[in-house]
């Protein structure tokens, strides 16, 4: 009996402790059921919206100098890389040719006119004739007719004349407008064919342009949100250079391309900066900002709660039971550490920003965060 007591208490004693290991593992299992997150409150307000855009300087002109007419080039005026007025002689070239050819037109012009005096001597005879009935007005009439044909020989070699002063006036290459030359201006000697051989490349350098592109999202959030905004996109835009300081000069927007790049799905545009002092050279790379818009009532997000997968952009809300649902947004300008929300999200929605990967499905544990939290970043590790 006693033997059998024992294996009774025994028996309770196991049955006891394997009772409170269950409860205690029931306990554990429940306390990592609660998952811990960071949340965000999102609210709409008025923001300000910052862009940056990479961008290279051009000239807002730029061509090839050519000359009008063919022939060797005997004189340059001007070195490669030098400033240059509109309408300063930069190349001379051969003009004998030339010269000789005007010499031989304006002969043609002279005794063309003489033709003319002689017609003219003999229209009046025969008309003083014709009075006294000594020629028939037959005759008259031919001498008219002979008369205008050598005046219209006349107008024709002034014609002449004046082509060929062109062509000696066009041995003397002038700049097209005021800029900088490049330095690949060709050296005497060269044979210039009209048209065709560029002598020397001339681009303006006050003002220039600096050129960079804007996305489809961009360009149509900025179409679509410029009635709900203050200030233009395109005004007082701010350039900082490749060491990191600004320009001292603002910038705007002219140019738009009428059409997007398929290959890359951007937009290029244009922005015009004075340059007075020569500082931004073409082919230089510096950065556009876009900083005096402010969307009236945005809402945005910090970017760590957005989820993007397969383009579509996705972000975990808490409904009204507290529990984590993912939901579809889309998304508009960066600002800072946030996206602006242009879809899916309503001010006052709570939001996970931290631990949504495990939030799905569980009892959540929320730590709120202000926007100070966000922007400097002191919660990113908080939630694991």
């Amino acid at each position: 009996m006693i033997q059998k007591h024992r294996i009774v208490t025994a028996g309770v004693a196991a049955f006891t402790v394997a009772a409170l290991l269950a409860g205690c593992g029931a306990t554990k299992g429940m306390q990592q059921q609660a998952v811990a997150v960071n949340t965000y409150k999102v609210a709409a307000e008025d923001t300000p919206v910052k862009a940056e855009y990479s961008g290279i300087v051009a000239a807002t002109d730029k061509v090839p100098v050519q000359p009008k007419i063919s022939g060797r080039v005997v004189e340059k005026f001007v070195q490669g890389g030098q400033d240059v007025s509109q309408g300063q002689p930069l190349f001379r070239l051969d003009s004998r040719t030339y010269d000789a050819a005007l010499a031989a037109a304006k002969a043609s012009q002279a005794q063309a006119a003489a033709n003319l005096a002689n017609q003219e001597l003999n229209l009046r005879r025969y008309q003083t004739l014709a009075s006294q009935d000594a020629v028939s007005a037959q005759t008259v009439t031919d001498q008219e007719a002979a008369t205008n044909q050598q005046a219209a020989a006349v107008e024709a070699q002034a014609a002449q004349v004046q082509a060929a002063q062109d062509n000696v006036d066009d041995t003397i290459v002038y700049a097209p407008f005021s800029g900088k030359l490049n330095v690949d201006d060709v050296p005497v000697g060269t044979f210039a064919t009209a048209g065709s051989t560029a002598l020397v490349t001339i681009s303006t350098t006050n003002p220039v342009f600096v050129e960079f592109t804007i996305s489809e999202a961009e360009y149509l959030d900025m179409v679509k949100k410029m009635p709900s905004a203050s200030g233009s996109w395109g005004d007082h835009l701010k350039l900082r250079l490749s060491d990191g300081s600004v320009y001292a000069y603002e910038g705007h927007v002219t140019q738009v391309n009428h059409g997007m790049d398929g290959n890359s799905g951007s937009i290029v545009v244009k922005a015009v900066f004075d340059n007075p002092e020569n500082l931004l050279l073409p082919g230089m790379y510096a950065t556009v900002i876009s900083d005096t818009q402010v969307q009236q009532k945005a809402i945005s997000v910090p970017q760590r709660a957005v989820q993007q997968t397969l383009g579509k952009y996705f972000v975990s809300v808490i409904n009204e039971n507290g529990e984590a649902q993912n939901k579809e947004v889309k998304v508009g300008a960066q600002v800072g550490k946030f996206w602006i929300v242009t879809s899916g999200l309503s001010d006052g929605d709570l939001i996970i920003v931290d631990g949504f990967q495990k939030a799905n499905g569980a009892t959540l544990e929320q730590h709120l965060l202000t926007k100070a939290d966000i922007v400097n970043g002191t919660t990113d590790s908080q939630s694991k």
